[in-house]
């Protein structure tokens, strides 16, 4: 860096110099000697005081790691520089987008390392007050935790993301939200949990009324009389179809345990068709009919002969079978439920859920 006539380094000259360099070497596919010079840049950037061109300089390096060397690692290490940057520049949306950008790189690599850097990220945005802006990194941090059978963490960033929604006029994707702690809760094999999760949840105002209430209704019902084929009903229902992408897959791959105490819980795929160990496997037909199957006047149950099974979720899938919707539950039923009439149809549309992110 050559000095002015002050005898001070020109660090806005440098920096403009080793981002032409920088270019170039990329340019000319030597890529690694792009990499420092992208970091040298960076550098006479922070020595500029350019906090911000600072950062995107170790992206633009961070960048050239994982597209031309396949050094993701690395690239990691500058993603995190680059948020400390933004975060000391005030711009916290871009200093989350870097960890976010880290952790997709770390996604094949280390889930542990890539859960940490989105969670991070999304800490990021409610301590920055920006907390509605995180709906999408949300949303990818909790497939994550489904893809990789991580229920107790999906759970606690389900909830972290209701409350986020919450605050919404619409509440709309707030159910869902709420349905989606439902069946992940019974994915991991805990209806107990799942059914006081839901009588919480009966308290919001328009929950008990919502069509994702009558699905989670359903579902539990399912699960404490062990009927595969009732289950089966619930998960077909097109509102599971406006779930995220993994927790809808994960609903319609829950398998109902015929323990009367297990209930469910995880089933390796590639133990899916051998014949169980312990008392799975001796269960005929279901308990005696009560709650909302015990009502003969509408709820068209009829206790079905159902194949041995363990019960939760399994990554083979549940056998799917087309049955119609049963009966609406009765009035005194629900009410002893939930305190609150039975639910009507929901006007709500799959388009308002859209509008609501906006």
């Amino acid at each position: 860096t050559e000095k002015s006539w002050f005898k001070k380094p020109d660090w806005d000259i440098a920096a403009q110099y080793y981002q032409k360099a920088a270019q170039s070497f990329k340019a000319g596919k030597s890529y690694e000697q792009s990499v420092q010079a992208f970091i040298k840049a960076s550098d006479a950037m922070i020595n500029a005081t350019s906090l911000f061109m600072a950062g995107r300089e170790l992206e633009n390096g961070a960048n050239v790691c994982i597209q031309n060397l396949g050094q993701p690692e690395r690239a990691v290490d500058m993603y995190k520089r680059a948020s400390e940057l933004f975060m000391q520049n005030m711009t916290p949306d871009r200093a989350a987008e870097m960890l976010e950008k880290g952790a997709k790189a770390m996604e094949p690599i280390s889930v542990d390392s890539a859960l940490d850097l989105y969670i991070e990220a999304c800490n990021i945005y409610e301590s920055e007050d920006r907390a509605k802006y995180a709906t999408d990194t949300y949303k990818r941090t909790i497939g994550l935790l489904v893809r990789n059978k991580r229920f107790d963490k999906a759970t606690e960033i389900l909830m972290r993301l209701g409350n986020i929604q919450n605050e919404s006029s619409s509440k709309s994707p707030y159910f869902k939200t709420l349905l989606s702690v439902i069946i992940v809760q019974l994915a991991a094999g805990d209806d107990v949990a799942a059914s006081r999760k839901f009588q919480d949840f009966c308290t919001i105002e328009g929950f008990v009324r919502s069509e994702e209430s009558a699905i989670a209704h359903q579902m539990l019902d399912a699960f404490e009389h062990r009927d595969q084929n009732y289950y089966n009903q619930a998960a077909n229902r097109q509102h599971i179809g406006f779930l995220d992408n993994e927790v809808a897959k994960l609903a319609r791959n829950i398998v109902v345990s015929g323990d009367l105490v297990s209930g469910g819980g995880y089933v390796d795929p590639s133990n899916v068709g051998s014949a169980p160990s312990g008392g799975n496997g001796n269960f005929g037909q279901p308990p005696p009919p009560r709650g909302p199957y015990g009502n003969n006047n509408n709820s068209g149950y009829t206790p079905q002969q159902r194949p041995p099974a363990s019960g939760g979720y399994t990554g083979g899938g549940a056998r799917q079978q087309n049955h119609p919707h049963d009966g609406d539950r009765d009035q005194s039923t629900w009410r002893a439920l939930t305190g609150a009439p039975p639910a009507p149809t929901p006007s709500y549309s799959q388009q308002e859920d859209d509008e609501s992110l906006l």
